[in-house]
């Protein structure tokens, strides 16, 4: 006998599934191309051999790891929850405020994970649209309020997988009138400098979110934190799991804001080779890739598919979107080091002159 256990509603969800192939050169997951500078590896090893509280659980709160992004960011330990990763913190942050059937507004095309969480939560994901150039429009996100009355609002930005942005001024001018939770994504803000961060207390139902996983180089190690006011910190700290993030990730984390002269140095060298490489993929024939603040650029192809395929025969993995019919021949190539980047230009160039047709 079958028993079938599943929610109703989650019957049709479709799980996340990373790419896996085998590869030389991934630019498929918006990863860094540096690992975590030697010094600080060397750093935790010594604290590793020398002695650990690892049989302990570790600080639930991540409170060491709080007071110092509070400093450097000129906010309260209050006003920062950490989490497993950002995607853990979207996680908490739906099931913190969305009921049941509630809507959420989602960007299309946008990061997969919003939906996916909403529908955990039992919520019903609703994608208002970037427009033609992929460029958020402030008129479409207000009507679509005023349409769906939702109780949450998803704003990336630099958008995922579009690198656009939208201005401090439009979304502040929507969180005023507003009267449910403005989730600002800033997963990528080292990339672009403008940031909701000095808003938090005239607006307080802005919700930040950042990550060490991009411009830090910590994917690997999963730790995320959100900013907003106090109060609004209070509430989703109820439904925060306990000792979500564990000890050697807290550390590596606070290692890494005592150099910050390290992580800007690498944030200039992605933004002048993604610079480069825009100019480089625009000048090639049949690419035509989208303006971005992140570390990664948006490419239309003729046939992303035949494209995805041919890199991958060269050993490189990018971002390929399936049957997404906004993002149909559309690849995502994350900047990577210089001849990274020299070499993917190479190979595709090689790839579309060997097209039928070109």
């Amino acid at each position: 006998m079958t028993f079938e256990y599943l929610r109703e509603d989650l019957k049709s969800l479709k799980p996340y599934e990373a790419d896996q192939e085998n590869c030389t050169l991934k630019l498929n997951a918006n990863e860094s191309p540096y690992p975590i500078p030697l010094e600080i590896r060397a750093q935790l090893a010594t604290e590793l051999l020398n002695g650990n509280d690892y049989q302990l659980y570790p600080d639930s709160n991540a409170d060491s790891l709080r007071d110092a992004l509070a400093k450097k960011l000129n906010v309260e330990r209050d006003n920062i929850l950490i989490g497993n990763g950002s995607d853990e913190l979207i996680n908490i942050v739906t099931t913190a405020f969305a009921n049941p059937g509630d809507k959420v507004l989602c960007p299309s095309p946008g990061f997969s994970m919003v939906n996916y969480y909403t529908r955990l939560a039992g919520a019903i994901p609703i994608e208002y649209h970037l427009n033609e150039r992929l460029q958020y429009s402030l008129s479409v996100i207000e009507q679509a309020i005023i349409t769906h009355r939702p109780k949450i609002l998803h704003i990336c930005t630099p958008n995922n997988p579009a690198g656009s942005t939208m201005s401090v001024s439009d979304i502040a001018s929507i969180a005023q009138w507003f009267d449910g939770v403005v989730v600002v994504d800033e997963a990528y803000y080292e990339f672009y400098g403008e940031s909701m961060l000095q808003m938090i207390d005239k607006y307080p139902n802005i919700v930040i979110l950042r990550t060490f996983s991009k411009a830090m180089g910590m994917a690997g190690l999963r730790v995320g934190y959100l900013i907003c006011s106090k109060t609004l910190a209070s509430e989703i700290y109820l439904v925060k799991p306990p000792y979500n993030v564990n000890s050697f990730s807290q550390r590596a984390a606070e290692l890494l804001l005592e150099h910050p002269e390290i992580r800007e140095k690498r944030v200039k060298e992605i933004v002048k080779s993604r610079e480069w490489l825009f100019q480089a993929l625009n000048g090639l024939r049949g690419v035509e890739p989208y303006p971005s603040q992140a570390n990664f650029i948006l490419a239309k192809v003729k046939n992303s598919s035949a494209v995805f395929r041919g890199l991958m025969e060269k050993g490189i993995l990018v971002r390929h979107f399936g049957e997404n019919p906004i993002l149909k021949n559309h690849i995502r190539i994350t900047v990577g080091r210089a001849e990274d980047n020299k070499y993917i230009l190479q190979c595709l160039a090689e790839i579309l002159s060997e097209m039928e047709g070109w």
